[in-house]
């Protein structure tokens, strides 16, 4: 587990590495290279469209200047998705105050120098100046040119003709050019040419000189009318293209062509260098993050196929390390159990010196073996005496008849006696036998769980290796087959441990109740002995008991004999107190008061009646003859705790239930013969 974990330390650091590895190579590329490589391309695509805007807005289109502004808010949006703490910030806020200035400059130098909607004003001023006043005054002066030309023909003075006709032509074909002249110098001052404005004036000038010249020439009143229409459209002229040079910023059009030119060289060409610059570096560091991610990657690839390598080295140790410490020891473990249980007694069990838990188990088994041979001999020497014992005590009831048929005429009381005493120690060896019979039964279910369980672990560590064969193991399924196994340990140590307290206790308690040995003991050791082995009786009923008293309290007695008496008691509580009834409490308190020990026996059962109660110690008295009751089992206790104790017992009863009160010395004046 040790090693596994070492591994799995070492493997997860690894990963980390290569985790952190791998996030600051992606949040480099997700977080700084590809924002800046890709808001620096927008960024210079929206200062492009910023300076096109421009040039579109001098070329006319007045809504350019709307988009101008809405790209320049782009550009800001496009800044602000910039890492602030990437190596370019020093070039990104330079480029920001570029753009800011290039931003104002057009604002001042551009589109509050310059208006399109003045120049369309313009143009469309010409445009009716030329539909209304140049091709009416044209086509006046045409017509009056055409009838000059007429007269020249049809008249009879070569006089009037020098003098009035020929002049007349020249003038009408002067005053049409005049006027054309003007026409074009407004078209070419719309266009641009600022030499156009002197040009008209000078037009117009010699157009008003031809026409003074002419106006003497034509006094018919017909042409008198026409002239003065000349005039006034000449006059109209004239006026509206004074307008036109007073409204068109020629100048401020080319000062903003200029401003355009100077900004694009000064400015945007230094922005365009500087997000380049950006781009292309980010990019390149975008792809350096990228090669590091590949190579992240590779390692990835190397960690997994060494851990992967030292997993399978690893399984292969645990298998050969379970196989040899765990799988053959519950082999052994079950095959011990199982023999155990089909009765055999000498098989050799080898043991070692190791602290593990199978080890333990296999030591504990060896004991189990010991322990388990002596309760066979025990069984065996029980089998022998239950059955001397219903010989003898068919035989002593036989006697006992008889003798009671004969007392009268024969006066044998001390066969009598003998038989009462024959019948005393049946009653004894009775009560041993089924002691023995409980601890029997009893023994048997922590071995049936320990077989059970054994089974069970042998079939999970079969299991287990086949999944370690098929590499199949994870951390998890190992993690739960080591607190399986060490759980299935823990109940078999239990239940054996269990059983061996059981053998333990009964081992004491027959010892006593055969020998009848005087010693020193605890007394509440020997009562809880005695009462443990009796609470098989009561294992599957509501009866329950409890044992109260200084647990440091020790005696010199016999407490075989004193077993006798609580085992006495006990049974005639079941059998009388509780009869008919699968319920009650049994309260057994003693104490200690200078050198008298005092022992109370209570149930809550029925009771004994009043009538009954003078005779309870009285030999062969029983409300139970043929039903399980010899009569002797209080006799006996009277006999015991009076003679061989050296004490005295009293009885009270009620309804509620039945108190014995035994007083007995902690030690005894003399060692007594018992036969």
């Amino acid at each position: 587990m040790a090693l596994l974990s070492l591994i799995i330390f070492l493997y997860s650091i690894a990963l980390f590495t290569v985790s952190y590895q791998v996030s600051r190579s992606s949040d480099e590329v997700t977080n700084v290279d590809i924002p800046l490589a890709l808001n620096s391309l927008a960024m210079l695509e929206e200062i492009g469209d910023m300076n096109s805007n421009l040039l579109e807005y001098l070329s006319g289109e007045e809504e350019e200047e709307h988009e101008y502004f809405e790209n320049y808010q782009e550009f800001i949006r496009f800044r602000n998705l910039m890492p602030e703490n990437s190596k370019y910030h020093a070039d990104i806020v330079r480029l920001e105050s570029l753009v800011s200035t290039y931003k104002q400059k057009a604002q001042t130098l551009v589109f509050n120098n310059y208006h399109p909607n003045f120049e369309k004003t313009t143009i469309e001023k010409v445009q009716n100046l030329l539909n209304e006043i140049g091709i009416p005054l044209e086509s006046l002066l045409d017509e009056m040119k055409e009838e000059e030309i007429k007269d020249v023909g049809s008249a009879n003075s070569l006089k009037d003709v020098i003098e009035d006709d020929l002049p007349g032509v020249r003038y009408y074909l002067e005053l049409v050019d005049e006027a054309g002249d003007m026409l074009a110098d407004l078209d070419r001052f719309t266009l641009g040419d600022s030499k156009s404005r002197k040009s008209f004036y000078q037009n117009a000038l010699s157009f008003e000189r031809f026409l003074a010249r002419l106006k003497p020439l034509e006094q018919k009143p017909d042409e008198v009318i026409r002239i003065r229409e000349i005039e006034r459209l000449f006059g109209e002229l004239k006026k509206t293209g004074n307008e036109v040079f007073e409204s068109h910023y020629l100048l401020n059009r080319n000062s903003a062509l200029l401003a355009v030119d100077n900004l694009e060289h000064q400015i945007f060409n230094k922005a365009e260098t500087i997000l380049d610059h950006v781009s292309e570096q980010s990019r390149l560091d975008a792809m350096t993050s990228i090669n590091s991610l590949r190579l992240v990657s590779e390692n990835v690839n190397y960690i997994m196929m060494f851990t992967t390598t030292s997993g399978i080295l690893f399984i292969i140790i645990v298998f050969f390390f379970i196989k040899r410490s765990i799988f053959i020891p519950i082999n052994t473990i079950t095959e011990i159990i199982t023999r155990l249980r089909m009765g055999e007694r000498h098989i050799l069990i080898e043991t070692n010196d190791s602290e593990d838990e199978l080890s333990r188990v296999i030591r504990d088994l060896k004991q189990f073996q010991i322990e388990l041979s002596e309760l066979d001999t025990l069984r065996s020497k029980e089998l022998e005496i239950s059955r001397n014992l219903q010989i003898e005590r068919d035989r002593a009831q036989e006697a006992l008849a008889e003798l009671q048929l004969t007392q009268d005429k024969l006066g044998s009381i001390e066969k009598l006696k003998i038989a009462q005493e024959k019948l005393a120690a049946s009653e004894k060896l009775a009560s041993l036998g089924s002691l023995v019979a409980g601890i029997a039964h009893e023994v048997n279910t922590p071995l049936g769980v320990s077989l059970t369980i054994a089974t069970s672990l042998e079939e999970k560590f079969t299991k287990f290796f086949e999944n370690i064969k098929k590499t199949k193991l994870s951390k998890s399924v190992l993690e739960k087959f080591d607190s399986l196994c060490h759980e299935a340990f823990r109940i078999l140590l239990l239940e054996l441990e269990k059983a061996s307290s059981l053998i333990s206790s009964f081992k004491q308690v027959a010892v006593d109740q055969t020998s009848a040995k005087r010693r020193e003991f605890n007394l509440y050791q020997v009562l809880d002995e005695n009462l443990s082995t009796l609470s098989l009786q009561i294992k599957n009923t509501q009866i329950t008991y409890d044992l109260i008293g200084d647990q440091s309290i020790t005696m010199d007695s016999y407490p075989g004999s004193l077993g006798q008496v609580i085992t006495n008691l006990f049974n005639n509580a079941i059998l009388h107190g509780f009869e008919n009834s699968n319920a009650g409490k049994i309260h057994i308190h003693f104490s200690q008061q200078q050198k008298i020990i005092t022992i109370i026996f209570q149930d809550n059962g029925r009771g004994i009646p009043d009538r009954n109660i003078k005779r309870i110690y009285d030999p062969f008295y029983t409300t139970k003859l043929g039903k399980g009751g010899s009569g002797l089992g209080l006799n006996i206790v009277h006999n015991i705790v009076s003679g061989l104790l050296e004490g005295e017992i009293t009885v009270t009863s009620s309804t509620d239930g039945t108190s014995f009160d035994i007083q007995i010395p902690k030690a005894l004046s003399s060692d007594k013969i018992i036969s």
